[in-house]
C-alpha cells in the first residue's frame, strides 16, 4: 500500500460517523468499515519560483525550520484553497522575501514527498520562472527563511536542496532557462 508513513494508523476515526474504523483499502484511499465513508488522500499543490537578479544570479533560500532546516529551497509554498497556483506563488514570494512578482512563466510540475511532524505528505510541486521588482532587496521576512542567497549558476549545488522536486525545478531552469 502507498499510504505514507502509516496514515492508516494515524487517521483512525471516521470524519462522518466518528467510529475508529478507517482502514487502508488502496494506494490513496481510506474507508470506514462502519458507514462506508471514503477518504481520498490526493496530493497537495505546492509552488516554487525561480527568480534571477540583474546579474543572472539565482535567488536561493536557506531553510530556517524543519523540514530541511539549513538546506536550500526556492521561494514558494502550499497553494491555499481558492487560490490559483500563480496567486499562491505571488503571495508566498511576498511573505517570504518581500518581492512583488511582475510576471510568471510555467516551467513544469514534479511530484514530491514533504515530511512534516512524522507524516509524509504527497505534493505536486509546480515550478515557475518569475520576474520581480527590485530583486536585490530580497530578505528573509519569516522564520521559515534563515538566509537569502544570490548564486551564479555554476554555484547552484542541486544536492543542497531540501526537496528533490525543487532541485529538479532549479535544474530545469538552469538547463532550459
Amino acid at each position: 500500500m502507498e499510504i505514507e508513513a502509516g496514515l492508516g494508523s494515524v487517521l483512525k476515526y471516521c470524519p462522518k460517523c466518528a467510529a475508529a474504523a478507517l482502514r487502508v483499502v488502496g494506494a490513496k484511499l481510506l474507508r470506514c468499515e462502519v458507514c462506508g465513508f471514503e477518504l481520498y488522500l490526493n496530493p497537495a499543490a505546492a509552488v516554487a519560483g525561480v527568480i534571477v537578479d540583474e546579474q543572472g544570479r539565482m535567488v536561493v533560500l536557506v531553510r530556517g525550520k524543519e523540514p530541511g532546516k539549513g538546506q536550500w529551497d526556492l521561494p514558494g509554498g502550499f497553494v491555499d484553497p481558492g487560490d490559483t497556483a500563480e496567486e499562491a506563488l505571488r503571495r508566498e514570494i511576498r511573505e517570504e522575501i518581500g518581492l512583488e512578482v511582475t510576471a510568471l512563466r510555467y516551467l513544469g510540475s514534479w511530484p514530491n514527498v514533504y515530511e512534516f511532524m512524522g507524516v509524509r505528505y504527497r505534493t505536486l510541486d509546480l515550478g515557475f520562472v518569475c520576474q520581480a521588482t527590485d530583486v536585490a532587496s530580497a530578505r528573509p521576512r519569516e522564520p521559515d527563511i534563515a538566509e537569502v542567497l544570490f548564486l551564479p549558476p555554476p554555484e547552484v549545488e542541486l544536492g543542497r536542496f531540501a526537496f528533490r522536486s525543487v532541485a529538479t525545478i532549479a535544474a530545469t531552469y538552469l538547463q532550459k532557462g
